[in-house]
């Protein structure tokens, strides 16, 4: 009897996803991982060498009660290049659309664009997070998602399943790549080394620019991320 209540218990835990839902995701994950992982060096030293941005996002991230692996969204979306533009128009670290920039509060004109500014637009990509986090039940495959491709995209095709769970979506292949994508990157990088070392300056005489640009231009096409995001400017929906 005992034991039929424990498992009558009303309070268990919602649903997990379905194993075949599971499955498919950790197999188009390891995918990823697969040919992330042989570059793994070259990752972490992106990573380092953006460390003090690194922990500046994590604390804007923690300070907001959001994952702190979503500091990965930035070398996806511009391996860490504050001066980054897209060919669909996105800008900055966080590779955010002009409509979004400044529907989070942020300049974007001929004159001054806040995208480049690296203070300025994590703020305004974590509110955005923040949003997005919010409106999909704090799911963050879903959330990452809605980033890629924006949020209406992945409404509508939450309407069209009866599974509410990522992997059952029909989405462009672009932002199913960059979601697992992400969760690949997440088992090459050792966040709590990042968040709990010091950052190490470096002698502009150790520095090797042309090594530095190689390795940008590496990742970049690693990480090649294509902007699938279409959206109207429009006032923000919630106050932060």
């Amino acid at each position: 009897m005992l034991i039929l209540l424990l498992f009558a218990n009303p309070n268990q835990a919602s649903t997990p996803i379905p194993t075949k839902y599971q499955t498919q995701f950790e197999q188009q994950v390891s995918k990823h991982y697969q040919r992330l992982s042989p570059h793994k060096k070259v990752i972490n030293k992106q990573f380092t060498r953006h460390q003090t941005t690194v922990q500046h996002i994590i604390k804007r991230l923690d300070a907001k009660k959001l994952p702190r692996n979503l500091v990965l969204i930035p070398m996806i979306e511009s391996t860490f290049d504050r001066h980054a533009v897209s060919h669909a128009k996105a800008a900055g670290l966080w590779q955010l659309m002009p409509a979004t920039a400044k529907r989070f509060g942020l300049t974007v004109s001929k004159t001054k664009d806040e995208r480049f500014n690296i203070a300025r637009s994590t703020d305004a990509a974590i509110q955005y997070l923040i949003f997005l986090y919010n409106k999909f039940d704090q799911d963050l495959k879903l959330t990452l998602a809605a980033y890629n491709s924006g949020e209406g995209r992945v409404k509508r095709a939450l309407k069209r399943v009866v599974d509410k769970h990522f992997s059952a979506l029909r989405l462009p292949n672009e932002t199913v790549d960059y979601v697992h994508k992400f969760y690949a990157l997440e088992k090459l990088v050792d966040l709590d080394t990042l968040v709990s070392s010091i950052p190490r300056a470096q002698s502009p005489f150790a520095i090797n620019a042309v090594s530095i640009n190689n390795d940008v231009v590496f990742l970049k096409q690693l990480f090649e991320t294509k902007t699938v995001i279409n959206m109207k400017p429009i006032k923000p929906i919630i106050t932060f």
